[in-house]
């Protein structure tokens, strides 16, 4: 069996094993966790409106720290929480600054070839990497610490047109239908090979299940916009919110705001 296979099977397999574990941090007896959900969504939203706006590195690196004192304190374990973190969006957003390094003016630092490394290029990739890395952490946050469908009954309690929720919500639930299907079309290709398959025959595998993946999700969005259209009414949102908020709530939300004041007016002296 060609090594492609397994290792989709493996992936597939791994990321609905993180969405559980998902779960099982959301119930932890953490911080964040007891902390009222609008509360907390709106906190760590604006902490990563206020990374968006900072460029100091000493400032975003004690964000990026804060960050994950907070998941700690939240019982998410770190090593877990780091590699959600620094894999895959940093990397790419790395990729993206990568660039940069060579062409903004500044003093001369290391010279490849014919493309120069300046010091003002190096300071402008390490921070807008460590910016996008910090909001992740603070985004992250919310998933981990909260179930998915108080998430969407708060985006009802923020007024939040139904439309969207029910994308949020459709969107989420059928990812894991879709990983579902791809998993058995994957276990009875697998089942039915008897030879390796080589790299050629391989990749023609598996443009044929991508094919047929891509047809399947547009059958199944046309039957499920006809089956919810024929009941009347496609986004009608029904949810029960029973949380209320408490004094911790109130205290969590002044911290926060007192962390950005200080951080801000840290940030504008060090400018």
């Amino acid at each position: 069996m060609n090594k492609f296979f397994e290792k989709t099977i493996e992936h597939i397999i791994s990321y609905i094993n993180e969405a559980i574990f998902y779960e099982k941090y959301s119930k932890a007896n953490g911080l964040l966790q007891s902390i009222e959900p609008r509360i907390k969504i709106i906190s760590l939203l604006l902490l990563v409106f206020f990374t968006l706006t900072i460029k100091d590195l000493k400032i975003l690196m004690i964000l990026n720290f804060f960050a994950i004192l907070l998941a700690y304190v939240s019982k998410i374990p770190i090593k877990d929480y780091l590699f959600r973190i620094y894999i895959f969006i940093p990397i790419f957003a790395a990729l993206i600054a990568l660039p940069t390094i060579f062409f903004i003016p500044g003093e001369p630092i290391i010279k490849i070839l014919f493309l120069t490394i300046t010091d003002k290029g190096l300071l402008y990739f390490i921070t807008f990497v460590l910016r996008v890395a910090t909001c992740i952490s603070y985004s992250i946050l919310i998933p981990l610490t909260t179930p998915w469908n108080i998430v969407l009954s708060s985006l009802k309690m923020f007024k939040i047109p139904d439309e969207i929720i029910t994308l949020f919500n459709l969107t989420y639930r059928y990812i894991f239908l879709l990983l579902n299907q791809t998993l058995e079309i994957l276990h009875s290709r697998k089942s039915r090979t008897i030879k390796k398959l080589g790299i050629l025959e391989s990749w023609k595998e598996a443009a044929k299940i991508i094919s047929f993946t891509f047809i399947k999700v547009n059958f199944m969005g046309e039957e499920l916009y006809y089956s919810i259209q024929s009941r009347g009414s496609l986004f009608s949102i029904y949810t029960r919110y029973n949380y209320k908020v408490k004094f911790i709530d109130i205290l969590f939300f002044l911290l926060i705001i007192l962390i950005i004041i200080i951080l801000w007016w840290g940030h504008e002296n060090i400018i």
